[in-house]
């Protein structure tokens, strides 16, 4: 997801050293003493506690920034703002993606950011946060013009927008106080209306397959099939075997790259089309394509959906998209470029003999240097071309990156450190050459060099 002007917005208003504008209304009596400070016009109830010592400040000016405080703990300065990301339009389906926007633009080299931009500690808190029934945290330790500070930060979700708490402390809190904050935090924030029905009602269901689909198929929706983690929207009368496979695809996936499981997530939602022509058809409307582009797919993931047709629920392409569909929307890993994303997909997707061509191509030197290679921007690009040896380069390019995170998995590094690795670059800008450098320092105390070396070592061994 790319950072949107109201991710740039939140965090213009919300550095520090920046005073809010003043409307000329008198500061308000510290939270701890006032009790609950309620914002009709969201529904928004906030009480920070005893522990969390803040003060009213003059309300800015800007709409979206609807309350700010400022207080001391300890030896350090607070200051935070209750701000409002985006509108109805962005589809901000989850409050995960209200800290993505942030860690996106804090991470962005074009606006002044930090590739290496990362959260010490992420969280979800089940409660009554807004319309998704959880409500997400990140703490950081950033540094301005005026020196390091430490940031906490909830995001969750009203109906038309996300809301998003900024607390900001200078200098670092020590340990204790800081969980003081973060326990003060996951209490201080109280949505009053209903929450969403997180395995969506039969009437969401219907409402977006009608939206998505092609208009000839907006009356053909036979089943909504709900299993644990996913909503299968078909047409098709396979959709009961479908849905066992995708749930073990879920598990597989999981069990490779273990993420949290959160109550108020909504189930993933799949389009199980009966005929690979009517996926073809979806495949042209949804991205603005042709027909023959559909073709050369076996299936999409995009956003949150998953979108293919039915034929062998065993077909490989299933945990392949699936493997997308959740980095994109349950590890909130987006990043690095195609190399990653399709090595990770691809590396669930094919067993090791599949990939053993890959490896014998890279101990002969006829691989893509992996500092060439990290700043290929799509690999499916040269899917209809050949290379010297009249072979297909863009399949020998999705070979390479499912081998090259096999290596990293299995290698010399081994699995003690590839999860550190997979949550650091997949964090990072896409094709930023210089931070994915940055994220391999960090994991292996490494650069690209010292990885190719280590990648046709292993590959001559394998």
């Amino acid at each position: 997801m790319k950072a949107s002007n109201a991710a740039l917005l939140l965090l213009a208003l919300a550095s520090p050293g920046v005073a809010a504008q003043s409307t000329g209304q008198p500061a308000a009596a510290p939270a701890a003493d006032a009790g609950a400070q309620r914002f009709d016009e969201l529904g928004l109830t906030l009480r920070f506690g005893p522990d969390l010592p803040l003060s009213r400040q003059p309300k800015p000016r800007d709409a979206r920034v609807p309350a700010a405080w400022a207080g001391t703990l300890g030896a350090a300065k607070l200051t935070a703002q209750l701000v409002l990301v985006g509108d109805a339009g962005m589809g901000l389906s989850e409050p995960s993606q209200v800290l993505e926007l942030v860690r996106s633009d804090l991470s962005d080299r074009r606006s002044g950011g930090n590739p290496s931009f990362r959260f010490d500690e992420l969280a979800h808190w089940p409660g009554p946060f807004g319309v998704a029934a959880y409500a997400s945290y990140g703490r950081s330790a950033e540094r301005d013009e005026q020196g390091p500070l430490q940031v906490f930060r909830v995001a969750g979700l009203l109906p038309d927008s996300g809301w998003l708490l900024d607390l900001r402390a200078r200098p670092e809190l020590p340990a204790a106080d800081a969980a003081k904050v973060r326990d003060a935090l996951a209490k201080a924030v109280t949505w009053d209306g209903e929450p969403r029905d997180a395995r969506w009602s039969k009437a969401e269901a219907e409402e977006r397959w009608q939206q998505s689909v092609p208009e000839d198929l907006a009356d053909e929706l036979e089943d909504v099939l709900r299993t644990p983690h996913y909503v299968i929207l078909t047409n098709s009368s396979g959709g009961k075997s479908f849905a066992k496979k995708m749930e073990e695809c879920h598990a597989a996936i999981r069990k490779v790259f273990p993420f949290e499981e959160v109550e108020g997530r909504r189930l993933l939602p799949v389009f199980l089309f009966r005929t690979a022509d009517q996926y073809f058809e979806f495949f042209a409307r949804a991205f603005n394509a042709t027909v023959e582009d559909g073709r050369r797919t076996g299936g999409v993931a995009s956003g949150d959906f998953y979108a293919t047709w039915y034929e062998a629920p065993g077909d490989p392409v299933h945990i392949h998209e699936a493997t997308h569909q959740i980095f994109a929307n349950r590890l909130g890993l987006g990043g690095a470029g195609s190399w990653f994303q399709e090595g990770v997909a691809e590396y669930m997707s094919t067993k090791d003999n599949e990939r053993g061509m890959a490896a014998k191509a890279v101990e002969k030197g006829r691989h893509v240097p992996l500092a060439e290679f990290f700043k290929v921007q799509s690999l499916i690009f040269s899917s209809d071309k050949e290379d010297l040896k009249g072979e297909d380069a863009s399949g020998n390019q999705y070979k390479q990156a499912a081998l090259l995170i096999e290596f990293l998995r299995e290698g010399k590094w081994g699995k003690a450190k590839f999860l550190d690795f997979v949550h650091a670059v997949g964090a990072v800008p896409r094709n930023d050459l210089g931070a994915i450098e940055g994220a391999l320092r960090r994991v292996y105390d490494t650069d690209v060099a010292g990885l190719e070396k280590e990648f046709v070592a292993y590959c001559k061994k394998r």
